[in-house]
C-alpha cells in the first residue's frame, strides 16, 4: 500500500512521540553494577556475597544482595541508581528476615540554626525554632574565647551579629556575655555557649558542629559531658577531622570534598561517616561515590542555591542530608516528594562502616 508524502510526514512525529512515551514508561536504568552493589553489602556487613539480583521495587531498580558470615545470613537492598544502602536484614531462625537498618529518608539540616527562620542565627531561640519546624540536624558555628570558653559565633569578629566589636579570640566570655545580638525585636538575646546549645538540643535534635577555631579537647569534653557524642557530626578542615577522630571516634566526621573527583580520596584518607558537598561539587557521580564508600551525602543548598528547585535536584540526586537556611521549606518539599514519611530517629544508625572491626582482608 502506498502512503502519500503528506501522510508519511504526519506519521513521523507521532511515531517519535510514541517512542518517547514508551521510553519514559520504562523503569529507571541502573547506574551502578552488580559488583558495586556487592561491595556496598560487603562494606556494611563484613561478609561475602552469595547472590545478587536486580528486581524492580515501586518502579525503582534495587539490587538485592544476600551475604553470609559465620553461618548467619544477611540481605542488603542497594539503590541501583544512587548506590545508597536502603536496608539491611538478618535471617531469623524461622526463616523470616529481621530488619536491622532502614534508610530513614532525607534529613533536613538547619544552617546556623535556620538563619532565615526568624530568630537570629546561632542562638537558643534559633535552635528552638528549627526543632519546631521539623529539622533533624542543627548546624552551629563554634569559636573559643580568650579565656578558653566555647561559644556560638560564625564570624571571626562579633561586629556583624552583635552590638560589640572585636575578635572572639580576643574577648573573654564575660565580655561576650554582655553583648546583645542584633535582632528586630525588643528582646535582649545573648551569645550562647556550646554547652547551653547542646543542652537545648539533647533528646530533641542532632548537632552538627562546625568548629571554626579553638581547642579540640575542650570541644570533645563539652560534647561528652552533655551526652551528645552519638548525636553529633563534626565539620572542619581535614587535619582537624583527623585529629578529632583520634580523640573521639564516636563523633561522626563530615569533611568537605572540594570537587566530585575528590570524594574517593577523602573516603580513603579519613574514613568519614558523611561527605560534605557544597553545591558546585554536587553531581550524580559524587553522591554515588559517597554511597559506594559507605558514607552519606551531605548537600549544601545555601546562598543562591537555597531554593526549592535546588533542594529538589539534591534530593533527586540521592542526597541523604540537605542543609538550608529555610529548613521548613525543605521539610515541606520532601514530604511532597514522598522522601520524608516520618521524623528520623536521633543519631545515625548507619554509623561509620569504614571504621568497623568487621572489615577484614580481602573485603577491605
Amino acid at each position: 500500500m502506498k502512503v502519500c508524502r503528506l501522510c508519511s510526514f504526519l506519521l513521523i512525529p507521532w511515531a517519535f512521540v510514541s517512542a518517547l512515551t514508551l521510553q519514559s514508561a520504562q523503569p529507571p536504568t541502573a547506574r551502578i553494577t552488580s559488583l558495586e552493589a556487592m561491595h556496598v553489602a560487603e562494606l556494611h556487613t563484613g561478609a561475602a556475597a552469595d547472590s545478587v539480583d536486580l528486581p524492580i521495587e515501586d518502579g525503582e531498580p534495587v539490587y538485592r544482595v544476600d551475604v553470609s558470615r559465620d553461618g548467619i545470613r544477611f540481605r542488603a537492598r542497594v539503590h541501583a541508581v544512587h548506590g545508597r544502602l536502603l536496608s539491611l536484614a538478618r535471617a531469623g531462625k524461622e526463616g523470616d528476615w529481621q530488619t536491622t537498618y532502614r534508610w530513614p529518608g532525607v534529613r533536613v539540616v538547619a544552617h546556623r540554626g535556620g538563619a532565615l527562620l526568624g530568630p537570629p542565627e546561632n542562638t537558643l531561640s534559633a535552635i528552638q525554632r528549627a526543632i519546631e519546624v521539623g529539622a533533624d540536624l542543627i548546624e552551629i558555628d563554634i569559636r573559643q574565647t580568650k579565656d578558653g570558653h566555647l561559644v556560638l559565633m560564625h564570624d571571626t569578629h562579633v561586629d556583624r551579629t552583635t552590638n560589640g566589636k572585636g575578635a572572639v579570640s580576643e574577648l573573654t566570655l564575660e565580655q561576650i556575655r554582655r553583648l546583645e545580638i542584633r535582632n528586630s525585636s525588643a528582646e535582649a538575646i545573648r551569645v550562647p555557649t556550646l554547652r547551653e546549645a547542646l543542652e537545648a538540643m539533647r533528646g530533641k535534635i542532632d548537632a552538627d558542629l562546625d568548629f571554626k577555631e579553638g581547642d579540640l579537647n575542650a570541644l570533645v569534653a563539652v560534647v561528652r559531658e552533655t551526652q551528645m557524642v552519638e548525636a553529633s557530626t563534626f565539620c572542619s578542615p581535614h587535619e582537624r577531622c583527623r585529629e578529632l577522630a583520634s580523640i573521639e571516634p564516636g563523633i561522626r566526621l563530615r569533611p568537605t570534598a572540594d570537587y566530585p573527583e575528590h570524594v574517593p580520596a577523602l573516603i580513603r584518607d579519613l574514613r568519614p561517616a558523611l561527605i560534605n558537598l557544597d553545591w558546585h561539587a554536587v553531581t550524580d557521580d559524587a553522591v554515588r561515590s559517597a554511597h559506594l564508600g559507605g558514607c552519606h551525602a551531605f548537600v549544601n543548598c545555601l546562598e543562591t542555591a537555597d531554593t526549592e528547585f535546588y533542594a529538589r535536584l539534591a534530593a533527586e540526586a540521592g542526597a541523604d542530608y540537605i542543609q538550608s537556611d529555610r529548613p521548613d521549606r525543605v521539610v515541606r518539599l520532601l514530604k511532597e516528594m514522598g522522601l520524608r514519611k516520618e521524623r528520623p530517629p536521633l543519631g545515625d544508625p548507619l554509623g561509620t562502616p569504614l571504621r568497623s572491626s568487621r572489615l577484614r582482608y580481602p573485603l577491605r
